[in-house]
């Protein structure tokens, strides 16, 4: 290449410094963009048949760089077995590893009676917010943190 300019652009080969005044960079970004929360509502069957879609969904939002919270709103669940809740918990372990949170909320009487099962019981923590059931939900209300944020629905 020669070094003419070539539809309005100036090519510049390396080692070449650029032509003109330097143009100073701001100290601060100009625009800063985080996803910080994001709620996501989860309905039907959580079973071995759904398994592996909602593995996918929740995968894109556990990831590196996704936000720091994952709210699921379970109140659309209607069954749950072991197979259907893995997920969940892949889900929740990959934010702890990443310092980002899970939170589980309008947790439907199924999903309380798996949690409450021996070996999830260290997964109940996940559980936020009233049940969305209170007179089904099987279990004592798990209670909301109280950390200044407003509230939306039935957390």
């Amino acid at each position: 290449m020669t070094g003419r300019p070539r539809h309005g652009l100036h090519v510049v080969r390396d080692g070449d410094p650029p032509a003109g005044e330097p143009v100073p960079r701001p100290r601060e970004p100009l625009l800063s963009l985080q996803q910080r929360s994001v709620v996501l509502a989860v309905g039907g069957r959580l079973d071995a048949d759904t398994a592996g879609r909602l593995r996918m969904f929740l995968a894109m939002f556990s990831i590196e760089g996704g936000p720091q919270e994952l709210v699921l709103d379970l109140s659309g669940v209607v069954a749950v077995d072991e197979d259907g809740m893995a997920p969940v918990l892949e889900a929740a372990e990959a934010m702890r590893l990443r310092a980002g949170t899970l939170r589980l909320v309008s947790v439907p009487a199924a999903v309380t009676r798996h949690l409450d099962d021996d070996v999830h019981r260290d997964h109940r923590a996940l559980l936020t917010g009233p049940p969305a059931d209170p007179d089904t939900a099987g279990g004592p209300e798990a209670p909301v943190p109280d950390d200044g944020r407003p509230r939306r629905g039935r957390e």
